[in-house]
């Protein structure tokens, strides 16, 4: 009995691992956002450790830091961009299988939904 439920530990923590590693952000992504005036190609570089995501995402608009979380298939960033108008913080929130991700960025006066892809 105690043999079976230690496979089954093993095997357990093994696949809790392998969703973890599936589920990575860490790298470079191709991003394709549906703005407001129209589609934008933008890229992210970005860094996991844990559950902290980290990094740099830019845009025709510039390059900004950005910084969140990873929960399960969930990733949640925020970052700020400066306008004319003053700084627009945009929070981030996106599902992510393997390589791909998939989510919506909102501005506070607007949402856009976005795909990702990575490298």
């Amino acid at each position: 009995m105690s043999r079976i439920l230690a496979v089954a530990l093993v095997l357990g923590l093994g696949f809790t691992a392998a969703l973890r590693a599936q589920n990575d952000v860490s790298g470079s992504w191709d991003l394709s956002i549906n703005g407001p005036e129209g589609p934008i190609s933008a890229t992210a570089a970005l860094k996991q450790e844990g559950d902290k995501v980290s990094g740099t995402l830019s845009s025709p608009q510039g390059e900004t830091a950005v910084a969140g979380t990873m929960t399960g298939t969930t990733m949640a960033l925020a970052f700020s961009v400066s306008t004319p108008q003053g700084n627009l913080d945009i929070k981030v929130s996106a599902e992510v299988n393997g390589a791909e991700m998939k989510g919506m960025m909102d501005f506070g006066m607007g949402q856009a939904d976005f795909t990702g892809k990575k490298k």
